[in-house]
Parts: C-alpha cells; sequence; structure tokens
C-alpha cells in the first residue's frame, strides 16, 4: 500500500495510498460513427447493438443504482432492436442498497458474462471506458462526457445515466412497461441525489417515467430499514465528523460493509452548507473511501485521484469510492492497531482536505 516501516509515513499521495440537456444535447464522442447526420448518436448506437444476438450490460466498478437502473432501460431498448441482453458487474459485489432494488424490479446481475454473448455496452460510470479482458466493449452510455479511448460513447448534460436511457427510449419510440419505468424513475432520483443535483431534462423525464411507474416499488424503496450496523457507522462517522468551507470529511472506523460507509457519506451531505463529502474506514484488509458531491463544480472521482493517486478509484462527478490495500499492515498485531488508527486517521483527512483545497 505503499507505506514505509519508518512510521506510516505519509499514505500514497492521499492514505499512498492509505488510500438530455435536450436530445439535441447528446453527443456522439469517441469514434465517430454517425457524423452531422447523426448529431445524438442515437442512430449509431442501434446499427452497432441491434443484429447481435446478446450484449453484455456492463456495470463500472463501484457501480451505482442509476447505472443498474439504466441497464434495465438499456434491456428494453435493446430488446427492442431485436437484441438480448445480460447485466454483467465484474467489479465488488452488490451494496446493500443495489441488492435491495435488484430484488424488487428482479434484475439478475452475473459476475460474468455468458458464452452466448457477443459484444459489451458499458453503463455509467466516469472516466476512460473500460476494456475488460476477454470482453469486446463496443459502446458506452453515461450521462457526462469523460475521456474515452475507442468505442462509441453516448453521453448527455443529465444529473443521471437513467435520464439520458429514458431519452433514448423516447427517440426510439419505446413506451416503457411498468417495471421498467419504475426502475428508471428511481434511478433517476438516486442519480439526482432526490432532485438535489438536477441537469438537462431530469424533471421533464421524471415526469414522463411517473406516467408508467409502479408508486407502490417507488414507495418500498424510498424508505428501507436501517440495520443496527449501519446505525452504528452513521454514529461513529457523525461524531468523528471534521468540516472546512463546504467539504465534511469523517472517519468510519471499523466497516462492515461498503454500503454502510456509503450511507454515512450521504447523511453528512445532510449538514447544512455542506456540497461535498467523504467518509473514510477500514473494511478487508483495505481502506475505503465514499466521496459524494452535489456541487457542479466539484468532481467525487477527480478528488480521489488527486488524493488517493496509488488507490483504485471507481465512479462518476457526483459519486465516487476508493480503496487502499493495507497489504502487510492489515497484519498488525491487537496492542498496535490504535496507533495503526490513528495513522490512517491523519493519513486519510491530509489527503482529502489537500485534494479539496487544490481543486
Amino acid at each position: 500500500m505503499g507505506l514505509d516501516t519508518g512510521g506510516l509515513a505519509v499514505i500514497g499521495t492521499g492514505v499512498v495510498g492509505v488510500v438530455a440537456a435536450t436530445l439535441v444535447g447528446y453527443a456522439l464522442r469517441g469514434r465517430v460513427v454517425g457524423g452531422d447526420s447523426d448529431p445524438n448518436g442515437f442512430h449509431a448506437l442501434r446499427e452497432t447493438v441491434s443484429g447481435r444476438e446478446c450484449v453484455a450490460l456492463l456495470l463500472p466498478d463501484a457501480p451505482t443504482v442509476d447505472s443498474v437502473a439504466a441497464a434495465v432501460g438499456l434491456g428494453a431498448v435493446a430488446s427492442h432492436w431485436g437484441t438480448a441482453t445480460r447485466v454483467v458487474a465484474l467489479g465488488d459485489g452488490p451494496t446493500e442498497d443495489i441488492r435491495a432494488f435488484c430484488n424488487l424490479f428482479d434484475v439478475t446481475v452475473a459476475e460474468s458474462p455468458p458464452a452466448a454473448v457477443d459484444g459489451a455496452l458499458v453503463v455509467g460510470g466516469a472516466g476512460p471506458v473500460p476494456s475488460p479482458p476477454g470482453m469486446a466493449v463496443i459502446g458506452a452510455v453515461r450521462h457526462r462526457s469523460a475521456p474515452h479511448d475507442g468505442p462509441l460513447v453516448v453521453t448527455g448534460d443529465d444529473g443521471a445515466t437513467s435520464t439520458t436511457v429514458t431519452r433514448l427510449l423516447e427517440a426510439e419510440d419505446v413506451v416503457p412497461d411498468e417495471r421498467t419505468a419504475s426502475a428508471l424513475f428511481f434511478g433517476v432520483r438516486a442519480g439526482t441525489q432526490e432532485f438535489r443535483r438536477v441537469h438537462g431534462n431530469d424533471f421533464d423525464v421524471a415526469s414522463f417515467l411517473h406516467n408508467y411507474a409502479d408508486q407502490g416499488r417507488l414507495d418500498a424503496l424510498r424508505a428501507p430499514g436501517m440495520g443496527d450496523e449501519t446505525f452504528d457507522v452513521l454514529g461513529t462517522a457523525i461524531a468523528n465528523r471534521e468540516r472546512r468551507a463546504t467539504f465534511a470529511v469523517a472517519n468510519a472506523g471499523t466497516v462492515p460493509t461498503v454500503s454502510a460507509l456509503e450511507d454515512a457519506t450521504d447523511t453528512l451531505l445532510r449538514l447544512d452548507g455542506v456540497t461535498s463529502a467523504a467518509t473514510f474506514g477500514v473494511h478487508d484488509e483495505a481502506v475505503v473511501v465514499s466521496c459524494r458531491s452535489d456541487d457542479v463544480r466539484e468532481s467525487a472521482s477527480d478528488l480521489l485521484r488527486s488524493a488517493f493517486s496509488s488507490g483504485t478509484i471507481a465512479g462518476s462527478a457526483d459519486a465516487a469510492s476508493a480503496r487502499v490495500d493495507l497489504g502487510l499492515f492489515s497484519r498488525v498485531s491487537e496492542e498496535n492497531s490504535k496507533t495503526l488508527d490513528e495513522l490512517v486517521d491523519a493519513s486519510a483527512r491530509k489527503a482529502l482536505f489537500s485534494a479539496f483545497d487544490a481543486s
């Protein structure tokens, strides 16, 4: 993890690392397929996907409910084009909120693509379009433009990828069924953080989807129960919070799940005057950081990349995560664990606040 034995100096450059818009607003970036005759990129996407038997809808590392919901919508569009789809996640296992979403909407997320898949479409995420080994990535759909290399990328100036996908449904004259509309509606709501971070057509799309959605399913997801472990993590994070300007940082200690860390970050964002927040903790022999931003000027993923250059960063401008393995220090004795915790706390806070000040 990049810590030296002389005192666990600086954890990386950060924990060293311890850690549409209307349809006209859509753009075809990367490989120019449609040219001026296809300003939205939809025709190019249809030509790329249709004609294939089965396409994997690939969720990025640290997937969000928005990306899973967008995959549901893309599945409906692909079916309209005569192509089957399978949702695949190659990163960490699903968080509690994603599991709840999948259970409610009967979404199966595979850990590897079936043999019949003859292409992959990345759904959501930020940064360069990933190219997992053994999979031919034919394109990506996301709500915000990002660096790319090669495949067709359709984006929109929207607050959620589910918004971008809904605009695609409308452009293709696909009327969503109740399940698809409900999933996309919740995806828009999650992606815009309960409509607090709205761009482009988010409100218009939500109004359109509401006409077809099942309110009962939405209510079931709106107020899920909270387990004792998550409640304890929230309490620890709130007690250990520190704020500078509009940025709040908290140490949640050892956490049972990454989703509990994400819940704590969302809670920090509710503090008056806070527009960006990060919560870190130790989980599965690594320092894990969850970052959220409601400020369009502040990118959560960029902030974490600046803070933890040696870590694994995933996510988007709105929500991102970092993971920095503890390595040998994960085996520290119980008597020295307090010292390690103190060093992790000091290094992570310094890295995060330094990155925020430099942004």
